[in-house]
């Protein structure tokens, strides 16, 4: 983190929760996209197998990326408001949060590996079009979420640290 200061710390932090927002409204654009051309290019079970997952996916990171950098930018800013006139009540409320959230990261990485898992059962050992699809798919939403709540993880540690170091001072 450029900025050990809880200031500084909580502008990385929700500013990298607003450009992840950014980056999932835009890769849920992408993934919308690809589904327009794997509409036009594959046929049968394989191509619903695969449609399945991606349109879902593509309405997931679309709406859920442009939620997340609406509500991260405002966060921004009604945080660092609240930091300038009462920072103790802000610290005494982010800790507990971003403990629930740091707490999250491990369930969230079990839960990834077990829809790589399946995804890789249905590649694998399921020998139909549509579990060929249905594998794609899953396998490259989930190897994408667990790259964000990698990413997210790192960037949640520092400010979560500077919120504690706040609270000791």
């Amino acid at each position: 983190m450029s900025n050990e200061t809880l200031p500084g710390a909580l502008d990385v932090y929700f500013r990298g929760e607003r450009d992840l927002g950014l980056a999932l409204a835009v890769a849920g654009v992408v993934l919308a996209i690809g589904c327009f051309w794997v509409w036009r290019t594959q046929a049968g079970g394989f191509a619903w197998g695969l449609l399945v997952p991606l349109i879902l996916g593509a309405a997931s990171l679309g709406a859920g990326g442009t939620f997340l950098a609406v509500r991260s930018a405002n966060q921004r800013v009604d945080f660092a408001a609240r930091l300038a006139t009462d920072p103790k009540a802000l610290v005494a409320a982010e800790i507990p949060r971003m403990e629930k959230v740091n707490q999250l990261w491990p369930r969230a990485k079990i839960a990834w590996t077990v829809v790589i898992l399946t995804a890789l059962v249905l590649l694998m050992a399921v020998k139909r079009d549509w579990s060929s699809g249905v594998g794609l798919g899953l396998l490259l939403l989930s190897t994408c979420l667990f790259f964000v709540d990698v990413f997210a993880e790192r960037r949640a540690e520092p400010y979560t640290a500077a919120l504690l170091a706040s609270s000791r001072s």
